[in-house]
């Protein structure tokens, strides 16, 4: 394979990326949906913290308070089975939530998606070497770039909005239990948006660099396109072989309506257009055949065989020729002088003038 095969300068065609995604591989960042996981979650948990406080404070009273009596293994069945349920009714909101959102996030990014392919065994992934080369690659630098932004960024973020609400931490000694509660829960509230906040900005910049690093992975060289223009569309060599095939069977057509013409019309030499006229089924007289050189030749042999008249019109064969296709009717312009070679052909035939009707008729 020489240079120009082995560089891969060409974009990937869309037949390329639906291969890649058909076998799961698509650009997807990881990083992002996490950041819209977590941000949905905060969302979610916001709107669901009243009722969710609600209903543990009721299903306290209800299941510990009086305390329950466990002196059997029964009891303590029972009594694990009722808040492991009622934990779970109290839960199940925001974890649907949480579930719907994770879905939101992957469907953004690569839409539907089902392959079993990433699932298949594959010896490059317990290839060593290759293992090696994914862990010191861009991506893993990228990554490890991230995270160390991610943890620094986040640590900065706790520590500024702590800092600036020092003095109302320090004053909550004074407060009740309930002042408490809202207060740490706006508080974590606040800060655990302003730092997903800061992850999303980080995931959409690492899905942009995933998904350029997924279409340099798809990119192909010249040699790549071609043989994949040849799987779409057929080897040259045989769809010339076809259009070959096709137009010899257009011409063996043709020769076989030959002897079913009224007439032959010709250059002499060059031109032979043979010519139908049936006045019950057409409105206008028809070519049938047409050819030039070696094609007229044989047009004028088989008529000569049927006994199809050769009637000789120079200027009347080229326009034919130039403007009738095969198996269509002729234009109203030539109809008069059709008409007359279709009427000299009846009367030395001995056929009834009234034949040839009027074309167009």
């Amino acid at each position: 394979m020489d240079e120009s095969q082995g560089q891969r300068t060409e974009q990937p065609t869309h037949r390329k990326r639906q291969k890649a995604r058909d076998k799961g591989k698509v650009a997807k960042s990881q990083e992002l949906t996490a950041a819209i996981l977590i941000m949905g979650g905060i969302v979610a948990l916001k709107l669901l913290f009243p009722w969710i406080l609600s209903r543990a404070s009721n299903f306290t009273v209800k299941y510990l308070s009086p305390m329950p009596r466990v002196e059997s293994f029964d009891d303590v069945r029972t009594l694990a089975v009722g808040l492991i349920a009622g934990g779970a009714g109290i839960l199940a909101p925001f974890l649907m939530a949480v579930f719907g959102i994770a879905l939101v996030a992957n469907y953004m990014q690569v839409g539907f998606l089902f392959s079993t392919q990433p699932l298949s065994l594959s010896l490059e992934k317990i290839n060593p070497i290759a293992g090696f080369k994914r862990l010191f690659s861009m991506q893993s630098v990228v990554k490890v770039l991230i995270s160390s932004a991610k943890a620094g960024l986040v640590g900065l973020v706790f520590y500024l909005s702590i800092k600036s609400s020092m003095d109302e931490y320090f004053a909550l000694g004074d407060c009740g239990v309930r002042s408490v509660v809202n207060f740490m829960a706006e508080e974590a509230f606040s800060i655990a948006a302003k730092a997903a906040l800061i992850l999303l900005g980080l995931a959409m910049a690492d899905y942009a660099f995933q998904r350029r690093e997924h279409t340099k992975s798809l990119m192909m060289s010249k040699h790549e396109l071609k043989e994949e223009s040849k799987e779409v569309e057929g080897s040259p060599l045989i769809k010339s072989r076809i259009k070959s095939a096709r137009r010899e069977l257009a011409r063996q057509r043709m020769m076989n309506a030959v002897p079913t013409a009224d007439v032959v019309v010709t250059n002499p030499t060059h031109i032979a257009v043979a010519i139908k006229y049936e006045m019950d089924g057409m409105k206008a007289p028809t070519v049938v055949a047409k050819g030039k050189r070696l094609l007229a030749e044989k047009i004028k042999e088989i008529a000569r065989e049927h006994g199809i008249p050769i009637f000789e019109n120079k200027p009347l064969a080229q326009s034919l020729y130039e403007m009738v296709e095969v198996g269509s009717e002729i234009p109203e312009g030539l109809y008069r002088a059709v008409a007359e070679i279709l009427s000299y052909v009846y009367k030395v035939q001995g056929k009834m003038p009234a034949a040839l009707g009027s074309p167009g008729e």
